[in-house]
């Protein structure tokens, strides 16, 4: 048996009330531990069994392997035909993978995959801050100006509550106002990224699009639901604001989105295979002159994950992260280490592997119950659902 042969791997699910984490050690023989994340909305316990399957892949063999493990996934579990479960389950070993190199040679990840090209700190963009705005500008202005006090220049959010599809005239304006609001109370220096979630029809898309351009926004994300690369494209050709788009369940982007013309890729490193496929995802983009902002809605590990792909990206934009205002209180006791945000910007970590510990003892006190536990409270297309019914 081989020092650095894997030979135990286990999950663990935190019962995060807006969206359970589940998280995975990966163990060597040589006693060393890594760490990744599998967050997999409504379905916790359906990843937990997706890991269980496909763990004799990586039992018995070196974390150094990830290349091959990746092939393997690829062409037996689901890359090639990609399902969110599969490739949740397949990026968590991907990060532990990697955890486990950075700490056996005693380096952090991103100076594995290069080294930083990116200083050491990184821009990151606010998410999670509006919970409590009411859906009100009154109350989505008072949030965005704690989220700039808090150091941050940049916010995402999404004005448009439950739509689908198309909203009457009356809703666009009352989103258009939350907007203008949000542009007054925080100045012309700090970024608004738009989230649209998917809602739209093409239509309805480029209308919302046209109209945001009075508050210099710097992307409209998601605008159109994700099974028609066509009415993307449209959305892109009648619009002079830039479009995000993370894709997600892919394994690899493909030339149909490529050639929309969209302006930012968001891959989230949970669903398209973890740091090793996001970092081909990475090439891709910048081939195409295109910026990488990672989609990363999940927990602290999947953060501490992007820190070190974003960190060895020459095209990388800027980061999001929601724990200053979307976790709970005792997350900030549930990792001995991980990434630090200093006047919004990420710090990129000297010690070993990502750079992040779960306290095991914390992640015990707070194990997702499903007998007790809700396994989702986040649908985008309830209203209020913004609040996220935090600790409810």
């Amino acid at each position: 048996m081989s020092d650095h042969e894997i030979v135990d791997i286990e999950h663990h699910v935190v019962a995060n009330p807006w969206k359970p984490w589940v998280f995975v050690h990966v163990e060597t023989a040589s006693g060393y531990q890594g760490v990744g994340e599998a967050t997999t909305p409504r379905k916790p316990e359906t990843v937990t069994t997706a890991i269980d399957e496909v763990a004799h892949r990586y039992l018995g063999n070196s974390p150094f392997e990830t290349e091959r493990f990746r092939l393997e996934m690829y062409r037996t579990e689901g890359g090639m035909m990609p399902h969110r479960i599969n490739m949740a389950a397949m990026s968590a070993l991907d990060m532990a993978c990697w955890d486990l190199k950075g700490k056996i040679l005693d380096q952090p990840v991103y100076n594995l995959l290069g080294g930083s090209v990116q200083g050491d700190s990184l821009r990151a963009y606010a998410n999670g801050w509006y919970t409590d705005a009411g859906g009100e500008p009154e109350g989505f202005a008072e949030a965005a100006t704690e989220v700039v006090e808090a150091g941050y220049d940049a916010m995402k959010f999404d004005p448009f509550g439950a739509a689908w599809l198309r909203m009457e005239r009356r809703e666009i304006e009352d989103a258009m106002d939350i907007v203008k609001a949000v542009r007054e109370a925080v100045g012309p220096d700090v970024d608004l990224l738009i989230e649209a979630h998917y809602r739209f029809a093409p239509g309805t898309a480029v209308d919302i699009a046209r109209r945001l351009e009075d508050f210099d926004i710097t992307w409209l994300e998601q605008p159109t639901p994700p099974d028609n690369d066509a009415a993307l494209k449209r959305v892109v050709e009648h619009s002079s604001v830039p479009v995000a788009v993370d894709r997600s369940p892919e394994s690899r982007v493909n030339q149909d989105l490529l050639s929309t013309g969209v302006d930012i890729l968001q891959p989230d490193l949970i669903y398209v295979g973890g740091i090793t496929e996001a970092k081909k995802i990475a090439g891709m983009a910048e081939a195409e002159h295109l910026s990488l902002a990672p989609h990363n809605a999940n927990g602290p590990v999947s953060t501490a994950a992007c820190v070190h792909l974003d960190a060895t990206t020459s095209n990388f934009m800027i980061q999001e992260v929601f724990a200053d205002f979307a976790y709970q209180d005792w997350a900030d006791d549930l990792t001995t280490r991980g990434p630090a945000i200093a006047d919004g910007r990420l710090q990129l970590p000297d010690d070993p592997g990502l750079g992040i510990e779960l306290d095991m003892d914390v992640v015990r006190d707070n194990t997702y119950d499903p007998s007790t536990d809700a396994e989702d409270k986040l649908d985008l297309f309830e209203k209020e659902w913004e609040t996220r019914n935090l600790g409810e």
